[in-house]
């Protein structure tokens, strides 16, 4: 089981950077696209939905694997966090900042000390880090809702979850805790106490009929309206677990040499590649072509040098190294 979430780990983040190297914008900013590229990279960021709920799932399974309140742990809990999630949340917002002061086009970084404060909490120094805030403040709030998962209260939990499901969930934003990222912690702690569910492989054909279905969904099927969003997470999710088993064992085995990294490529990938994509743009601007290579290659090439980075930093430097990463 561990192994299976350090290959959809590895995935997830390859889709994250994938879903960043979008090149519509920066190729076409007139609007002037070519529509078969529009719709391939439109397509592409909704298949890739599923990458951060699966985040916050991952994150809400590992982390009910105790009750911290009963075993007199919650502040040493707070205590690791703090290590492992919010230094390197400051300190890979600072580093954002930083790119900021050098070029901001729009006025991410803020106008005064209030509003910059604001702006770093809110992680619009670098926008991926929301997810980090957001799992910070679920951890905290464990006292107000880690009753439900002892045993006679699971009830409670289930009713929880089907209500966020019912009438609360829409499409993932970076504002403070929202309601999918919520959704999806809840049900991979539930999941921690009813593993077999996850343990179950099922044939492979089932596997290969949810992903094409969940293919097809997302290419075809191409909205935000809450509705169709919860649809395809409700396919996209179960295929995706399922058709990790897909996966040739060579790869698994790279994904699994690649996960300790992850964390690495998901906070800095962001603007090495906005930089590279949006030069790119400059020097050949509506070019279908490098446009399509850009967002297909360019993902690749900044994960191959940032796992390059972070194995020669942690050989050199591992004190800092992991102080950087929490620890990981």
């Amino acid at each position: 089981m561990s192994q299976k979430f350090r290959v959809a780990s590895c995935v997830a983040t390859l889709m994250v950077v994938l879903r960043h190297s979008y090149t519509i914008a920066a190729f076409y900013p007139a609007g002037d696209y070519p529509q078969w590229l529009f719709s391939f990279e439109w397509g592409t960021l909704f298949w890739t939905d599923v990458a951060v709920p699966f985040f916050f799932f991952a994150s809400g399974f590992f982390f009910m694997r105790s009750d911290y309140v009963a075993n007199g742990t919650y502040f040493a809990m707070l205590r690791k966090k703090a290590r492992t999630l919010l230094l390197p949340f400051v300190i890979w917002n600072l580093v954002g900042g930083c790119v900021l002061c050098v070029y901001d086009s729009e006025g991410n970084l803020g106008d005064s000390f209030a509003s910059c404060l604001h702006n770093f909490f809110y992680s619009q120094w670098y926008g991926p880090l929301w997810y980090v805030r957001d799992l910070m403040l679920l951890m905290l709030a464990f006292p107000l809702y880690g009753w439900l998962y002892r045993r006679w209260f699971q009830v409670a939990l289930v009713g929880v979850i089907l209500y966020l499901m019912v009438f609360r969930w829409g499409p993932c934003d970076i504002y403070l805790l929202n309601a999918e990222g919520i959704l999806f912690f809840l049900l991979g702690g539930l999941m921690q106490h009813h593993q077999g569910v996850l343990a179950w492989r099922g044939r492979r054909a089932l596997a290969i009929i949810l992903l094409l279905v969940w293919l097809a969904f997302s290419f075809f099927i191409t909205s935000w309206d809450r509705d169709i969003h919860r649809l395809s997470l409700l396919v996209g999710m179960p295929a995706f677990w399922l058709a990790l088993d897909l996966i040739p064992q060579r790869v698994q085995s790279i994904c699994v040499r690649l996960a300790p990294y992850t964390f690495l490529v998901y906070v800095t990938h962001f603007y090495l590649l906005k930089a590279l994509k949006v030069t790119l743009a400059w020097l050949c601007p509506g070019s279908a072509g490098v446009a399509l290579a850009t967002f297909l290659i360019l993902p690749v090439v900044v994960v191959a040098v940032l796992v390059f980075i972070g194995q020669k930093w942690r050989r050199l430097l591992p004190r800092f190294y992991s102080f950087c990463v929490g620890g990981r």
